[in-house]
């Protein structure tokens, strides 16, 4: 398509003025492509050159904003999707022992005698001894902890941390085990691993059980 000569002249008028090639394509309406030949040998000043740089910026934190906010509400739909399917689950007590079983399978250690399950995430620690005091008949007296900290951590601090997390009382938990520490950084919120042992061998056969026959129905 031939555009008018006084089209390109104006365009690089604007040019010389800060605006951009998108800009000026969008406001002649000519296509970006033929803005981008016919601005390509055009002298810019300094001061343009600034004007220029700050709305590039300004595009870029724009652009961010606006995928920031598409994430946001893609994340939240899925989350209300998948709030709607827990919803419809029956919920009882087989339920929570084949998502702590399922959980231990990934975590636990697997020796049925030891009930042992190890993790940093305090969120993950908590849903799984949630769970399995909800399946189980559990005595509170049968649980040990082990923390693992560095050298930069409050051994006892940290004991009263994953004690609140746990619901297990203090004199429950073994002196922490120092681990070697590089010393290069350190992690902001971290407070170590803890390893939370349950005695008690047919709790340990059971939950072994369930994920192993739960793969056996799926075919797995």
């Amino acid at each position: 398509m031939a555009y008018p000569e006084y089209l390109k002249s104006q365009a690089q008028s604007m040019r010389e003025n800060g605006y951009s090639i998108k800009e000026i394509a969008k406001k002649l309406k000519i296509a970006v492509s033929t803005s981008s030949v016919w601005l390509s040998n055009v002298k810019l000043s300094d001061e343009v050159q600034e004007i220029l740089r700050q709305k590039k910026i300004l595009g870029q934190y724009k652009s961010s904003v606006v995928i920031r906010e598409k994430t946001r509400q893609s994340r939240q739909k899925s989350d209300e999707e998948a709030l709607e399917k827990i919803k419809r689950i029956k919920k009882d007590s087989s339920l929570d022992a084949l998502c702590c079983s399922l959980l231990y399978w990934a975590e636990g250690s697997k020796n049925c005698s030891i009930v042992g399950f190890t993790n940093s995430d305090p969120i993950m620690i908590s849903t799984y001894l949630k769970l399995l005091r909800s399946a189980f008949p559990i005595t509170e007296s049968k649980f040990r902890c082990l923390v693992h900290i560095h050298e930069y951590h409050d051994d006892l601090d940290e004991r009263t941390y994953w004690s609140k997390i746990t619901s297990i009382p203090l004199n429950q938990f073994s002196k922490s085990y120092l681990k070697p520490h590089t010393g290069n950084r350190k992690k902001q919120g971290y407070h170590g691993t803890i390893s939370v042992r349950y005695y008690d061998a047919k709790i340990g056969r059971q939950i072994k059980s369930y994920y192993n026959m739960f793969v056996q129905h799926l075919g797995a």
